[in-house]
């Protein structure tokens, strides 16, 4: 009887648990790898630790002004700062090409 008891507790909480957690097939079809390089636009030199805000996440250049992540959103835009340089909008088409440069201009 305890045999039953405990699998039938079993297959309740399993049946819970796979209710609750949403279809992740849907995100990963959804979802779209951008990755690109932050520049100065004057000198074009890479900028490091550049911050940038897209879909809901945060992410930072690398030392040589690369970054990537997943989106979700089908147009998200994407806020970029770094210490001197002017805050700067980019909007991301969803037929762009997944690799983008962002320029940031000197205050």
């Amino acid at each position: 009887m305890k045999n039953i008891f405990l699998f039938l507790s079993i297959l309740l909480s399993t049946s819970i648990i796979a209710a609750e957690k949403p279809n992740k097939n849907d995100d990963i079809v959804n979802t779209k790898l951008i990755s690109g390089k932050v520049i100065d636009k004057i000198s074009g030199e890479e900028i490091a630790g550049a911050k940038i805000e897209i879909d809901n996440k945060i992410v930072y250049t690398d030392l040589s002004g690369n970054f990537s992540t997943l989106i979700k959103n089908k147009n998200p835009q994407a806020l970029i700062t770094s210490i001197s340089y002017k805050n700067t909008k980019v909007n991301i088409s969803p037929t762009a090409i997944s690799s983008i440069v962002i320029e940031l201009e000197s205050q």
